[in-house]
């Protein structure tokens, strides 16, 4: 069976390689190279021979199986890339609203004379669309593999979508496909429409998550999305393996019988597995709980090293770009950390508790194995995840054991209860909402135990700050080093001590290393969106977190804000309710403390009401702004000019000055007309920095402005984006001017010290 494990280790390795290190011009010499190299093996003999044999050839067969795949299922489409023309495409799933404007909804492009491929459609157009409906349009026809900031691929093409189709008009519904493939489709849609029905607006988009994997209500919630990131559960929310154990759990409860329970297992698996679209992460761990049900059948040994592997080369096999899943690749890393470690520590943890008074007693024993056992998985999980992690978020929670020993045991029963609850409403409203109120208590202990514990100051710390890499890198030379020095268990005592207070040594010196100076202006680069930090002395004050390109404007608002050393702002300010200037805000009131928010009329928002509503939760004060608003934040006297236009939301925002270290004015995104307006209103002086308005709208930033304010330096705040910011006009008119003018997404974070 190891041999098996070999083969397939290898062969997901040459396909990791492939797409992540490799050009794809070299694979096929790769293989050229491999083939020669396989034949040292004759060199050694037995065992070690056919080893080296297993693991060179599939290294070859990944290596090849990644070009073929490339060659004939996935280039041929690419040749679309930038054509506009009629499509016609099956839809695989139903239409998700975008964070800015329009939906999009996953769907196969029919080619004649080619294989249907996946692609995802964007269009503006409200349409119901559903699984299995065909559809034309006119389109254009991107390839997923080519970003703006040259990625081979994203997570887009893990999914077996290789391409993207923009339509600018209208969807033709021309048939209603009755195929039995997308009934789990329909299935999870009810389901998830039944939650709503039966349980509480502020917890049925956790349950919606936690239980289908459909996680786009819950993004909507920055806020919550941001505790349980913080706190180290956000794994709950994202369908893998071990929902697939809960639902195997739960079962084997019920069906004692073997055969029995591999009949109705199998089944209840490849059906959850389709509803929740096949994602990589779920596929892997559905495979590998089927090869471990099997496996007694035909009698093999059950094997998890060998199930995981095989599951995971059955997948990539399938798809070889599914390698690049962050969701399978923290998946895959997490149960190779259980099954490696998990019940060593819980052995070691045991077996230095055995002889103690307490543990002789009946229930403190078995609480303290519930505990030991939590604990020992949860790092056993973290062994391969936290540098995964460090790669992909940027960020590692520290606090996540703790959070894991106080919610899983509860996430474990909310989750089949959850799913019976669903199912009873499908009977009678009655059963469902009865069954509904212990799910709804147990979540929200869930929700208020991350909300709680990601509140805790550097409870999350971000791999940009280089100490936290070495303390990393020292976790795991003492992992690698104690079991070849054959230390027991307690010897493990004193170097987990010594990582410990590291850790407390580099949260407190790093306010005191050098860095920026504490009289500062930094306009983020948080993509399509603006984000303003101002130091003053001690007192710090952000102007904006949001962003329409990214998601994580308030995380990369918070490790800046971290870099600093400051866990709490004195003010909060919001010039106007968009997405691009707010959708990061929820995040940082969960994340730091913030005394006051400052925000114009909000005129009925929906954005506005939860940010409210959250900083009240938070007790932050709030500042409505209807007059001249003047405040100390240490040595700098700030502005804030209160909304001088009607009609749209852009009018209607704030201005705000600072007078201090750093002369500098942020108009959000206030036209050209408007800020003759502010001209008028407030005696402006000459600015140090100008944050250019609208990220470089050609209506915005106006010559007038520019005249009678000569700025000396000019700011842009913009991403990627469609809007074609900063126009041609605005940079002209800022040379004309004088500005030394810098755009973040080509300098990156912007700071202008006094």
């Amino acid at each position: 069976m190891r041999k098996l494990a070999i083969a397939a280790f290898s062969f997901s390795a040459a396909i990791f390689i492939s797409l992540y290190l490799l050009p794809y011009d070299l694979l096929l010499f790769c293989c050229a190279v491999l083939a020669v190299a396989s034949l040292a093996g004759f060199i050694l003999s037995g065992n070690m021979r056919l080893r080296i044999f297993i693991a060179v050839l599939s290294l070859l067969a990944g290596f090849l199986w990644s070009w073929s795949y490339t060659t004939m299922f996935v280039k041929p489409h690419w040749e679309m890339h930038e054509e506009t023309t009629t499509i016609t495409a099956v839809i695989a799933d139903y239409p998700v609203a975008r964070q800015t404007r329009g939906f999009h909804v996953d769907a196969k492009l029919r080619q004649e004379g080619r294989r249907a491929i996946g692609t995802r459609l964007y269009y503006f157009n409200e349409t119901d669309l559903k699984p299995g409906d065909i559809v034309e349009a006119v389109a254009q026809i991107k390839r997923t593999d080519i970003t703006d900031d040259g990625e081979r691929f994203d997570a887009l093409s893990s999914k077996g979508i290789f391409l993207s189709a923009y339509i600018s008009g209208d969807i033709e519904v021309i048939d209603s496909g009755a195929s039995i493939i997308y009934i789990p489709k329909k299935i999870a849609e009810s389901i998830a429409n039944k939650i709503d029905e039966i349980y509480p607006a502020d917890i049925s988009h956790f349950l919606k998550a936690l239980l289908m994997g459909k996680r786009e209500d819950l993004f909507k919630d920055s806020g919550l999305s941001a505790s349980l990131s913080a706190s180290g559960i956000i794994h709950v929310v994202s369908i893998s393996g071990m929902h697939i154990s809960f639902i195997m759990g739960f079962l084997a409860l019920f069906v004692k019988n073997r055969k029995l329970f591999a009949m109705l297992g199998i089944p209840v698996l490849i059906l959850f597995m389709a509803m929740t679209g096949f994602t990589p992460a779920v596929s892997r761990a559905g495979l590998m709980q089927i090869f471990l049900i099997c496996a007694p059948m035909f009698r093999r040994e059950r094997d998890s090293i060998t199930s995981l592997s095989t599951a995971l080369l059955v997948l990539l096999a399938f798809n070889p770009y599914s390698c690049a899943s962050a969701g399978l690749q923290l998946s895959f890393a997490a149960t190779l950390g259980i099954i490696l470690f998990t019940s060593k520590i819980n052995y070691a943890v045991s077996d230095s508790m055995r002889g103690k008074k307490v543990y002789r007693k009946k229930a403190p024993r078995a609480i303290i194995n519930y505990t030991i056992s939590s604990f020992a998985t949860t790092i056993g999980a973290l062994v391969f995840t936290l540098p995964l992690s460090a790669i992909h978020f940027g960020y590692v929670s520290i606090i996540a054991p703790l959070t894991n020993l106080f919610t899983i045991g509860v996430i474990s029963l909310v989750f089949p209860l959850g799913l019976i609850s669903a199912l009873l409403g499908f009977i009678h409203p009655i059963p469902g909402i009865i069954v509904s109120y212990p799910v709804t208590l147990a979540a929200r202990y869930i929700v208020f135990t991350a909300q709680t514990i990601a509140a805790i100051p550097y409870s999350v710390v971000y791999s940009s700050n280089v100490h936290i890499i070495f303390w990393l890198a020292y976790i795991y030379i003492m992992f690698i080093t104690m079991p070849i020095l054959k230390a027991r268990a307690r010897q493990y005592i004193y170097p987990i001590c010594i990582a410990v207070i590291l850790l407390f040594i580099i949260i407190l010196i790093t306010p005191l290393l050098p860095g920026p100076a504490d009289d500062a202006i930094t306009v983020l680069d948080v993509g399509q969106g603006m984000s303003v930090v101002i130091t003053s002395g001690e007192n710090t004050m952000v102007v904006d977190c949001g962003s329409i390109s990214t998601s994580k404007a308030g995380e990369i608002a918070h490790e800046h804000l971290m870099s600093l050393g400051r866990t709490s702002l004195d003010l909060l300010a919001i010039t106007h309710f968009h997405d691009d200037h707010v959708n990061g805000v929820e995040f940082l009131l969960c994340r730091v403390n913030v005394s006051a928010l400052i925000i114009p009329d909000p005129e009925g928002s929906y954005l506005a009401e939860d940010i409210i509503e959250l900083a009240r939760r938070r007790g932050t004060d709030i500042i409505y702004v209807t007059q001249t608003l003047s405040v100390s934040l240490g040595d700098t006297k700030v502005f804030i000019y209160p909304p001088l236009g009607n009609g749209d939301e852009n009018e209607r925002g704030l201005s705000i000055l600072t007078l201090g270290s750093v002369t500098a004015l942020m108009t959000g995104d206030m036209s050209s007309a408007n800020e003759r307006s502010l001209m008028r209103f407030a005696d402006l002086p000459k600015l140090d920095l100008l944050v250019v308005g609208h990220h470089g709208s050609k209506n915005s930033t106006s010559e007038e402005l520019l005249c009678a304010l000569m700025p000396d330096i000019a700011v842009i705040p913009v991403g990627r984006n469609s809007f074609g910011h900063p126009t041609q006009e605005t940079l002209e008119r800022l040379e004309i001017a004088g500005s030394a003018t810098y755009r973040t997404d080509e300098s990156g974070h912007v700071t202008v010290i006094g």
